[in-house]
């Protein structure tokens, strides 16, 4: 197969952005601009969550169950990132995390015993930041109580890997420690564009660690692509992704670029200082990447995740989309969130406060919330429109009422607005449209008391720039409004 020239995917993805009206969307609220638009991560929120103990989440855990590691640390702060994070810690505080990261899993280690261990996540920061005695330690710990030798196993690098003396010892280290699925954070070609998200990479070090993991028989690998960074243009974002599929890469995860107010970039964007693409060209963009890989026979697997390969992208999406409440992701580590025993969680996201709380004996769990039924049932939704649908009669049989009833003033508004459809067996999804307006779509399933909920707490934020509240909330509501309103709050 023939990938799709420049011309090719510019023409076919300006047809396709036609289908998208912006501006009725916008006049129904269900458009949400580039400085408001963000993915759902929880639910509810980091905002509607409060008090919480933590001894609740040990009554129900599921039989089969996903594990998150946080890894915080990080060679340089990239303008775009949110997550928890310290740059070039001294080699006493990773040791002293590592630690604590031990202690934290005895915590729960007597309620864990016998669960199935369907995937890990290893995450950050960046887990490749630690040496290779360092991973060992890492991977000890973790396997002294955890069998892994039948779950989907995830590493993060980053790409500067390649040109480390001892990658190979690395990446052998991760291998003999059961990884078997790799994610590389490349988010562009660019190279002037990595110059100015200060990713700490360029493009010969891609090269380097794709073809190190190549030579090294990793089979299973994923690269982050974004879209709507500063200076990219429509040629440039070709660019990057055909050059990545020439490199051979079989797994894409392609995001828009999202804003924070506690992010570099979001100044950037509100100043003026660099061009950023507007609502339209971000759509295009996305049609671009959508033509290109489809032509070459890569599927969505959830929105935003193709793969090239008939099995799914990964079981950790997938589990995390459509697991419809009957798995839980148990985290580990600062700024980790969680979903267990029916109860959505974040751990300290303050990583002074994280240490002490564990070293004390404590479960260093900052804020949760126990989702009711109705909770229950809009994460469902929330989450699986996000992946391979919902099935009307699976949610029935799952809740005992009828989605179409008990939702049909959101169904109505977004299937007006041409967001979702429902196919001929009972399969709700969305459409084109709904995948480029997923973050807002997601929100129309937002109950009013958790909207109320988000809206009283962010209003007690007193500095959107640096509040942890606002910089770990992984959601568009009670986001910021019009421009004026953004520039305000990102400047």
């Amino acid at each position: 197969m023939r990938a799709p020239s420049y011309s090719e995917a510019l023409e076919f993805a300006i047809d396709r952005s036609y289908d998208i009206n912006i501006d009725m969307l916008r006049s129904r609220n269900l458009h949400l601009d580039t400085f408001n638009d963000y993915l759902v991560g929880t639910y509810p929120p980091l905002k509607a969550m409060g008090d919480f103990n933590p001894e609740k989440l040990l009554d129900r855990i599921a039989p089969s169950i996903d594990l998150y590691f946080h890894i915080p640390f990080c060679h340089q702060n990239c303008t775009f990132c949110h997550f928890g994070k310290q740059i070039n810690p001294p080699r006493g505080r990773i040791e002293r995390y590592l630690a604590a990261l031990e202690k934290e899993m005895s915590w729960s280690e007597a309620a864990l015993a016998g669960r199935t261990i369907e995937t890990a996540f290893i995450g950050g920061g960046t887990p490749s930041f630690l040496t290779n005695d360092q991973l060992k330690t890492l991977f000890g710990m973790i396997k002294q109580r955890f069998d892994l030798s039948k779950s989907e196993v995830s590493f993060e690098l980053h790409p500067a890997l390649g040109k480390q003396v001892d990658a190979v010892d690395r990446v052998s280290a991760l291998l003999r420690g059961g990884v078997n699925r790799f994610v590389l954070g490349v988010q562009t070609l660019d190279r002037s564009i990595l110059r100015i998200l200060n990713r700490g990479h360029g493009v010969d070090e891609v090269m380097q660690t794709v073809k190190l993991l190549n030579d090294m028989g990793v089979g299973n690998l994923s690269l982050d692509l974004m879209y709507g960074l500063p200076q990219q243009t429509l040629r440039s974002w070709y660019d990057s992704l055909i050059g990545l599929i020439v490199m051979g890469i079989e797994k894409f995860n392609v995001f828009p670029l999202m804003f924070k107010s506690t992010d570099l970039v979001a100044r950037h964007l509100a100043s003026g200082r660099y061009q950023f693409a507007g609502a339209k060209e971000r759509i295009i963009m996305h049609f671009m990447a959508e033509h290109i890989l489809t032509s070459l026979g890569y599927r969505h697997g959830p929105i935003f995740y193709w793969t090239k390969r008939s099995q799914p992208h990964s079981v950790q999406q997938a589990r995390k989309y459509d697991s419809w409440n009957d798995n839980n992701l148990v985290p580990f580590g600062v700024s980790g969130f969680g979903y267990m025993s029916e109860c959505q969680f974040y751990n300290e996201v303050d990583l002074d406060r994280y240490l002490d709380k564990v070293e004390a004996g404590e479960k260093p769990v900052w804020k949760g919330a126990v989702l009711s039924r109705d909770d229950l049932m809009r994460r469902t939704v929330i989450f699986a429109l996000r992946s391979s649908g919902v099935l009307l009669s699976r949610f029935e049989q799952e809740f005992g009422v009828s989605l179409e009833g008990y939702f049909a003033r959101e169904l109505k508004i977004l299937n007006e607005a041409g967001l979702i459809c429902i196919s001929n067996d009972g399969l709700l999804s969305l459409t084109a449209s709904g995948i480029v307006n997923s973050g807002a779509v997601s929100l129309r399933f937002f109950s009013d008391s958790v909207l109320e909920q988000v809206a009283y707490n962010d209003s007690r934020i007193k500095d959107k720039r640096t509040d942890p509240l606002e910089k770990h909330d992984y959601s568009p509501a009670a986001r910021y409004g019009s421009s004026a309103e953004m520039k305000a709050v990102f400047q």
